[in-house]
């Protein structure tokens, strides 16, 4: 049998380079450590200095500053070792830097886990789903009476530069305003015009602002701004995604005016009635409607959508959507109850009432908590 572990240096380099996630290359250099010192640590998102003060004179009395870059991975955990002659078992999860477990559909920290409870990765089979990053902006008003300060946490993308070494990052300082900072740069550089930002995400070497009326914003890697045409309503939630190699928006739907357009088998939210996907035609510079996401499925927070394949969660189909009642910012109770949506069948049911998806999320399954 061949040692593995004397693997020539050059093969070694091609498989590293063939490694997409940050997962791969931590368990790929988690074998001995010869392959450990073939392939380097995977770099942090921004290896320079961090500009933490934004200009203040845009602010009036208020002083802006940024600080805790934070990447969050979203990850599918199978048995390694499954019973084909059974439904495929599956355990979403995200988790941060800070080796903090959140639960994917709503960011709340799951606190609540047995005291027994070890993850280790390396007993499964570990999907990287994508990530974000998220940024810590303290906001420090000047009041005359009273001073205040404020913390929020935004949302922060970044693109290689197509062009020379290195990456631009974009986040959204407010509703209204977004900065920049190309990397080895010592300031935020604040675009023009003030846009009503509601997500924004990196793709093919650009980024895209959704304004919560629907006008999309592409701004390039020289910062140069255009636009969209408009989708929907200007008062439904919209989001981002990639999905596979195409960019595609999604629209939750609201009933406002009491007459029900999708059938759900329990209430979901007196208002949510469905969602409506559209895909980028980015040569007519414009997005058409799509009536399926096929093989596809969507994974909605407040800050981020994630889509993946049927196939990978070992399914038999996609198009479906799933989602939480904070998304509109409006959770009606703590517990913030999780659902699914069917494109192909326009309803959507609690994830607790399908036993398929029950412990998708939470609690996490048996074989997880005790993989022994």
């Amino acid at each position: 049998m061949a040692d593995w572990s004397q693997l020539p240096p050059e093969l070694l380099l091609l498989i590293g380079k063939r490694l997409d996630t940050r997962f791969d290359i931590l368990r790929f250099r988690s074998v001995c450590s010869y392959w450990r010192s073939s392939v380097s640590v995977p770099p942090k998102v921004y290896p320079y200095p961090f500009p933490t003060h934004l200009p203040s004179n845009t602010f009036g009395r208020c002083e802006n500053y940024l600080s805790d870059i934070t990447r969050h991975t979203l990850y599918l955990i199978r048995p390694s070792h499954g019973n084909q002659t059974q439904a495929p078992a599956c355990w979403l999860v995200k988790i941060s830097d800070g080796m903090g477990l959140f639960n994917p559909l709503t960011d709340s920290e799951l606190k609540l886990i047995p005291d027994n409870f070890s993850l280790d990765l390396n007993k499964f089979l570990v999907i990287e789903l994508g990530h974000e990053y998220t940024v810590r902006r303290g906001e420090y008003i000047d009041h005359p009476l009273e001073p205040q300060h404020r913390d929020y946490i935004q949302k922060l993308v970044y693109s290689r530069c197509t062009d020379r070494d290195g990456f631009i990052m974009l986040t959204r300082l407010s509703w209204y305003r977004l900065a920049s900072l190309r990397s080895g740069e010592n300031d935020w550089t604040l675009l023009e015009p003030s846009v009503y930002g509601y997500h924004i995400i990196s793709f093919n070497g650009k980024f895209y602002v959704m304004e919560k009326r629907g006008r999309t914003i592409v701004v390039d890697q020289s910062l140069n701004v255009s636009f969209l045409g408009y989708i929907g309503s200007w008062s439904s939630i919209k989001w981002l995604v990639q999905c596979v190699d195409n960019l595609l928006a999604v629209e939750m739907l609201y009933d406002s005016d009491g007459e029900s357009r999708v059938r759900y088998g329990r209430l979901v939210r007196e208002n949510v009635v469905g969602f409506k996907v559209f895909k980028m035609n980015e040569e007519e510079q414009k997005w058409d409607e799509m009536e399926s996401l096929r093989d596809q499925i969507l994974f909605l927070d407040y800050r981020q959508a994630i889509s993946a394949s049927a196939f990978q969660f070992g399914w038999g189909r996609g198009n479906l959507i799933f989602f939480s009642e904070c998304v509109s910012g409006y959770a009606v109770s703590e517990d913030r109850r999780m659902f699914v949506f069917d494109m192909e069948t326009g309803t959507a049911s609690p994830v607790e009432d399908c036993s398929a998806y029950c412990n998708l999320i939470w609690p996490p399954p048996r074989w997880v908590t005790s993989p022994e």
